[in-house]
């Protein structure tokens, strides 16, 4: 099995708020495990952010992007 490297991730979420709407991006890098999925690491991101920045929680993704650091 490859070697696993790390990964640059960002999400772009909207969420409602008493002026109309909130956006905020969010940033990072990580190493999946093995065997990881687009969708696993997607939902793993979105849990990392709800926990950073519980504003961000309900919020609709309007982006999300994930791809090798490396360039």
């Amino acid at each position: 099995m490859a070697k696993q490297v790390p990964h640059f991730w960002f999400m772009t979420i909207q969420t409602p708020n008493g002026a109309g709407y909130r956006i905020n991006s969010y940033q990072g890098v990580l190493t999946p495990e093995p065997g990881t999925t687009r969708l696993s690491l997607f939902n793993e991101v979105r849990e990392e952010i709800d926990r950073r920045d519980p504003l961000a929680i309900g919020g609709a993704v309007i982006a999300f992007d994930v791809q090798p650091n490396n360039l």
